[in-house]
């Protein structure tokens, strides 16, 4: 339905393109010589966490623990000390939302430490619970899991999907430090960049908000491209699955609370999920992102409004693979647009995604796009939520076994506590395109309906 002439798409995307890039260079530029503070941090206030929350260490250890009080970010009360933040944690690990700008939370939560080296642990686990019912033995689209890993025409479950440890450090008031591990049965590819426990992030940051609104990284994070987020519960949207970045580089970025861009360099080669570029030893791949913030004055909500462009991706090759790095073709970048929109309890999600060029292993443009709904309830007084997602692949033309994947979810989440979500899903995968296979395995006619209990405990 999104299909589009290319002699019509391409001159609109690079003139789209063009202007975007002129608008952040033109809004930095600007905000560079106008602002050197961040300015919605004059909004913030951090209050001294509840002394009753305090543990001490055993005796002859120095420093204390500090449990975040709900709702804010722990304080710095000691010099050396190790701290506990379940909030921040929780935001950082978050496995489905805020995929592109998570430095921006280390940079917010650095601020507690006032200039003074510290360091705060979390953790992370995921568990699940299916049972699925597909219409065609052996082929289960549902993308929380691997196709092989199950036989028949029922599945069923329970598993450990993730675990997390991060640590985030404070090395003065000027340069920030993050570093994850996972262990995931759901990222188990032969791959020493994909097994079943891996460093996942580690990354150096280097701002002060305090002083202003601009900073960089260098290291391992997730790429500042698009969005990526869904308002289901626990499974993740289709445009992830498709277009989510994982890779080494450096970028500068610019956030004042309202507007918020980066511009990386990627390390060529092949990275994790989309990132890819020809050889490695030369940064020769790149992404940029942008993202607009308007708070409604009249009401509690905002406005996100987002857009993106990574330059090489693994929609280059005319092989469907996601390992081999001596696989690959000319640059097949893609573009994004994104928005976000909250009016009081009420949650709304848009994006789509696509590449600039045709899959050479399918001769059509990839794209991926959402649409996904939430409203913000309570189960007896603990805050609940219930969602609908759409979302949908499309690599295929009208037809063809591979033309699609699409997925529904309808979900609702309770959360007991700050620290832990149970969520329920019904989830209704449709299509069957798997991107590694793709010519040899795909039917469009598979169904395959599923309900998903998740568990997630953070830290």
């Amino acid at each position: 339905m999104f299909l589009i002439s290319q002699a019509i798409f391409r001159p609109i995307v690079f003139q789209s393109l063009t202007k975007l890039g002129i608008f952040v260079c033109s809004v930095g530029l600007s905000l560079l010589v106008n602002s050197t503070t961040l300015v919605a941090q004059e909004e913030i206030v951090y209050d001294t966490s509840d002394p009753s929350l305090v543990i001490e260490y055993p005796e002859g250890v120095e420093g204390v623990v500090v449990i975040e009080d709900e709702g804010q970010f722990s304080d710095i009360v000691d010099g050396n000390f190790i701290q506990l933040a379940p909030n921040y944690s929780r935001e950082m690990l978050d496995f489905q939302n805020r995929q592109s700008n998570k430095e921006i939370l280390l940079l917010e939560h650095s601020l507690n430490s006032n200039g003074q080296t510290n360091m705060t642990l979390g953790a992370q686990f995921r568990a699940s619970a299916i049972y699925g019912k597909t219409n065609d033995a052996g082929k289960f689209p549902y993308l929380g899991r691997f196709p092989t890993d199950f036989e028949g025409n029922y599945a069923s479950d329970f598993r450990m999907l993730q675990a997390n440890l991060a640590t985030s450090a404070s090395f003065g008031p000027r340069v920030h430090g993050y570093f994850e591990t996972l262990f995931s049965d759901v990222f188990s590819f032969d791959n020493p960049k994909q097994g079943s426990f891996q460093v996942r992030q580690a990354y150096v940051v280097f701002g002060d908000f305090t002083r202003s609104s601009w900073y960089g990284y260098i290291g391992k994070k997730n790429v500042g491209f698009g969005d990526m987020s869904t308002l289901s519960p626990f499974s993740q949207s289709i445009p992830w699955h498709y277009f989510g970045g994982l890779g080494e580089g450096a970028g500068i970025g610019f956030d004042n609370g309202i507007v918020s861009a980066t511009v990386a360099g990627l390390s060529g080669g092949r990275g994790v999920r989309v990132i890819d570029s020809k050889s490695t030893g030369d940064v020769n791949n790149f992404a940029a992102n942008l993202l607009l913030r308007m708070p409604f004055a009249m009401r509690d909500g905002e406005l996100k409004l987002g857009g993106g462009y990574i330059h090489g991706t693994i929609y280059d090759a005319d092989v469907a693979e996601h390992l081999d790095p001596t696989l690959f073709g000319d640059p097949n970048g893609a573009w994004d647009v994104n928005a976000r929109m909250r009016i009081n309890r009420l949650h709304l999600g848009v994006e789509y995604v696509r590449t600039l060029n045709a899959w050479p292993v399918t001769d059509h443009d990839v794209i991926a796009y959402s649409a996904d709904a939430a409203l913000d309830t309570y189960f007896m007084t603990l805050p609940a939520r219930w969602s609908v997602s759409w979302s949908e692949g499309i690599q295929g033309e009208a037809g063809t076994q591979s033309e699609f994947n699409r997925q529904l979810v309808i979900g609702y989440r309770v959360e007991p506590s700050c620290n832990s979500r149970i969520s329920l899903e019904y989830v209704r995968s449709t299509g069957f395109a798997p991107l590694i296979g793709l010519t040899s395995m795909s039917n469009r006619d598979v169904v395959q309906n599923s309900v998903v209990l998740g568990l997630t405990f953070t830290l």
